[in-house]
C-alpha cells in the first residue's frame, strides 16, 4: 500500500499517531499479488485499487463535502472469493464506508469504480429554528454509486452463490439524509436504494 498525503499533520502519542488532516487530496494505491504454488495456492493474480479522497468547503455557511473515488481491477483468472466483493451492510448501524442498502456479498466485480460523497451542512437549515440551534444538531446528506463488471472467464471459474451477482456494467446507487451530533454522539439517517 502506498499512501500520499501532501502536507498532512499528525499528533503523536507513545504508541499511536492521529492525523489532523491536510488541505490536499489523499491518494492511496493498493496492490496485491497472489502467487501460484505458494502455500498450495492455485491462482496467480494482480489486484490494483486507486483511491482518492478529499474534503472541500463549498461556502462558509453551507458546510463541507467529503468525497471518495476509487477504481480497481483484478488481473488474472480468479474465483469469486478473490474478486472485489463490495461492502454491504445489513445492520441498523450506519457504516460510512459500506453501501448501507446493499446486502452482504450481493455484488462482486473484477473491475469497478465507486464514488461516495458526504455533505455536512453544519446546521445551515436547523440553525434557523431556535430550539434546534441550542441542540446543535447538524444536517448531512450522502450519495454513493458503484459500477462494475466481471469477465466471462472469472464468472465461469467457480459457481457463484445464489446471493452473489455482477453489476453487469449497470450502476448501483443509494442516497441518505440525516441528522448528526444528536447528544454529541448519535446520528440518524433515512436511506434509499435507487437502483
Amino acid at each position: 500500500r502506498l499512501r500520499f498525503a501532501f502536507d498532512e499533520k499528525y499528533i503523536e502519542y507513545t504508541f499511536a499517531r492521529t492525523s489532523t488532516g491536510t488541505h490536499y487530496p489523499i491518494i492511496t494505491l493498493d496492490y496485491t499479488y497472489g502467487m501460484k504454488g505458494i502455500f498450495r495456492s492455485d491462482y496467480e493474480y494482480h489486484k490494483v485499487a486507486l483511491n482518492i479522497g478529499d474534503r472541500f468547503r463549498t461556502m462558509p455557511l453551507l458546510g463541507y463535502t467529503d468525497y471518495i473515488v476509487e477504481a480497481g481491477k483484478v488481473f488474472g483468472n480468479v474465483p469469486y472469493p478473490l474478486l472485489e466483493l463490495h461492502g454491504g451492510n445489513e445492520t441498523v448501524i450506519y457504516d460510512p464506508y459500506a453501501f448501507n442498502m446493499m446486502n452482504y456479498y450481493e455484488f462482486g466485480s473484477d473491475q469497478y469504480v465507486t464514488v461516495q460523497a458526504f455533505h455536512h451542512f453544519d446546521g445551515f437549515f436547523l440553525n434557523h429554528i431556535p430550539l434546534m440551534r441550542k441542540l446543535k444538531w447538524r444536517e448531512v446528506i450522502t450519495g454513493k454509486a458503484i459500477i462494475g463488471d466481471i469477465t466471462k472467464e472469472n464468472r465461469n471459474l467457480l459457481i457463484f452463490p445464489g446471493t452473489l451477482s455482477s453489476l453487469n456494467k449497470k450502476p448501483y446507487y443509494e442516497v441518505s439524509a440525516g441528522i448528526e451530533n444528536i447528544f454529541k454522539v448519535f446520528r440518524i439517517d433515512a436511506l434509499w436504494r435507487l437502483s
